[in-house]
């Protein structure tokens, strides 16, 4: 029987929601993850410190009390971000991070205004910060091919600012192709965050018996070679490679649309999905590195002193497969692997 102590981990790409969503979604996310990372593509979006002040305390609203989660706030990059509010909310601690969006790529990223290399200002104050910038890295150009997008957004968009601003501190989130890998261990001041959902399936999976709705993401989930790439990185023990679930609730009602929404629910089985690649990998000793240690260090943490245990069983009860919300149900992702893994605290 395998089993595994690990210090906490932590979530380094959530969304939320709000309302009545992040009534329902909160208590996955606190009951497993020390810190999260929140993303800003609200609507409308957080793009002061006093947008993230508040939203951050929406969020404790519906925390079990006594808990020792901590959601890490984020502003939403915009040519009209206010720049001395944003030094303001950096000394504060309230902001610890900025995400650029290219306008229509997912999520209410419609809002965003400016492409990533108009945005000089925002960069050199991130630099004088010490902050960090989120990137979305996708094309958004139609000639571009799906499965393309990632590589055309790092090489026509994100490589000229790495290079222009070579001190900037820059995190590809949730990074799903071989290509995305190549940019992270070329560029010295880039590291990635890592899905469960593009670790452990491949665009088969999405598309080679019909669509499947619960498994559309932004970016998608791309070809087997792509996914081999991450789950070496991840497993390998490389420092730049992270957990960032990108925990994203849709209603089936938004997911089963003619036009479906991007998104995969994984905050309540996310960690058991990449205890599960890791396994297969035989890698699990490299498990805590990813989701503990790694990520933590990039945004200034030491790990936590709090610890739990992973158990891998032949099979168990799951028991929720979907969440039953008051506007809808949202289907869970990472039964399958769930049915495999016991996570306590110690």
């Amino acid at each position: 029987m395998t089993s595994i102590l690990l210090p906490r981990p932590d979530d380094w790409h959530l969304h939320l929601r709000d309302d009545e969503m992040l009534s329902a979604v909160a208590g996955y996310s606190a009951k497993r993850f020390r810190h999260a990372l929140v993303m800003p593509n609200l609507r409308p979006p957080i793009t002061s410190s006093a947008d993230a002040a508040a939203y951050r305390a929406r969020i404790l609203d519906q925390v079990d009390e006594g808990s020792s989660f901590v959601p890490l706030m984020t502003l939403f990059a915009s040519s009209e971000l206010d720049l001395e509010d944003l030094r303001s909310g950096s000394e504060s601690g309230v902001v610890k991070a900025v995400k650029f969006y290219p306008p229509g790529a997912t999520t209410n990223s419609d809002q965003a205004k400016g492409s990533l290399g108009s945005l000089h200002e925002l960069m050199e104050v991130l630099v004088e910060l010490d902050m960090r910038l989120l990137v979305h890295a996708e094309s958004t150009d139609p000639d571009v091919d799906v499965f393309d997008r990632e590589a055309k957004f790092l090489d026509r968009q994100l490589a000229p600012v790495c290079e222009r601003y070579p001190e900037l501190k820059v995190t590809v989130e949730h990074v799903s192709t071989a290509a995305g890998v190549d940019f992270v261990n070329a560029h010295p001041q880039v590291v990635a965050s890592v899905t469960p959902h593009h670790l452990a399936r491949e665009r088969g999976d999405l598309l080679a018996s019909g669509m499947k709705p619960d498994l559309f993401c932004k970016p998608v989930i791309n070809s087997a070679s792509d996914r081999a790439a991450l789950v070496a990185a991840a497993t390998g023990g490389d420092s730049g490679f992270f957990l960032g679930t990108d925990s994203a609730p849709h209603t089936s009602t938004a997911k089963y649309a003619p036009t479906v929404a991007a998104g995969i629910f994984n905050a309540a089985y996310g960690l058991e999905v990449v205890a599960e690649v890791f396994h297969r990998a035989g890698a699990i000793d490299n498990l805590g590195a990813f989701v503990s240690v790694n990520g933590a260090a990039v945004y200034g943490y030491e790990p936590s002193d709090e610890q739990i245990r992973l158990t891998r069983v032949e099979s168990r009860d799951v028991g929720e497969s979907k969440l039953v919300t008051a506007i809808g149900d949202v289907v869970m992702f990472g039964v399958e692997e769930a049915a495999h893994w016991i996570v306590e605290p110690v």
